[in-house]
């Protein structure tokens, strides 16, 4: 069992596909699209999209480059740890079962113009950010872009003092990362991989949730379905409680506080890091 594998604390079920899915539409209003600015759309033929999950993002990708590039025979990779959430992939668009640290089939080696991932924080420890990197660059086309979407937890203690129940989903949450060794600002991690990988044109893009009056109540919703389903297992990860059940019952009551901080009109402050380099030719 990897370690991906080990820390990963999410169902792969139809529900935890919808709530991927529904998460997906959100983070593209974040971050303004599934391919990143700093990514030049003319020339790519060949994406990957590493850990995909359902598949969403490949075909709102696919959209993107069509709108953008025009349309032309393009190539669409899906990998992840678990085939559990694949769909039935349409023409253009493959899917196939792969881990992230495992050396990659020699088919795919130096083959895309964009490898795409994002929102890993939770599967591994802040300490394997860089071996995952120097594996996707394998795959990736010498001048072909690396872009990586992931939480920035630094600013949640401080973002929730403004409300007396803002600290009751965020000190559990806090003490889940020390405990996990898991990144609490990924995307410095990752541009620090990215540099010491000798990636080119290095790009760390913050996108906050705070202050998107037209996101609050969809992004109240995706935190009140991620910490629904996330708290129980905090809580017996931090030793907070005894068994299931305890967590189950302390889960319910730190979501009807939740419920009064949403009420209040607040938002958890975590924020989105896209890291975008490009690989020397």
């Amino acid at each position: 069992m990897t370690k991906a594998q080990e820390m990963y604390p999410l169902g792969r079920d139809e529900t935890e596909s919808r709530r991927l899915n529904e998460q997906h539409k959100l983070l593209l209003d974040i971050v303004d699209g599934a391919i990143d600015k700093a990514v030049p759309l003319e020339n790519i033929s060949t994406v990957a999209d590493v850990a995909t999950g359902t598949g969403i993002w490949l075909w709102d990708a696919q959209k993107q480059l069509n709108e953008s590039a025009g349309v032309s025979e393009r190539q669409f990779q899906g990998f992840d740890i678990s085939a559990s959430q694949f769909p039935p992939a349409p023409a253009g668009i493959t899917f196939s079962v792969h881990d992230i640290f495992q050396p990659f089939p020699a088919e795919h080696l130096n083959r895309y113009d964009l490898v795409h991932v994002r929102l890993l924080v939770t599967a591994f420890p802040e300490s394997e950010f860089k071996k995952a990197v120097e594996n996707l660059l394998t795959i990736l086309k010498p001048g072909g872009y690396l872009q990586w979407s992931e939480f920035d937890f630094a600013h949640v203690e401080a973002g929730t003092t403004d409300h007396p129940k803002g600290s009751t989903s965020a000190l559990p949450w806090m003490k889940f990362v020390e405990v996990t060794k898991i990144s609490k600002c990924a995307p410095d991690a990752l541009y620090n991989a990215y540099t010491d990988a000798g990636l080119l044109n290095v790009v760390n893009r913050s996108s906050p949730i705070r202050g998107r009056t037209d996101l609050v109540e969809r992004a109240q919703e995706w935190e009140r379905q991620f910490f629904a389903a996330m708290m129980p297992v905090i809580l017996l990860k931090i030793g907070e409680a005894a068994d299931n059940d305890e967590a189950n019952k302390k889960s319910s009551e730190i979501r009807v506080d939740i419920e009064e901080y949403f009420a209040a009109g607040g938002v958890v402050d975590v924020r989105f890091g896209t890291v975008t380099g490009q690989k020397p030719s």
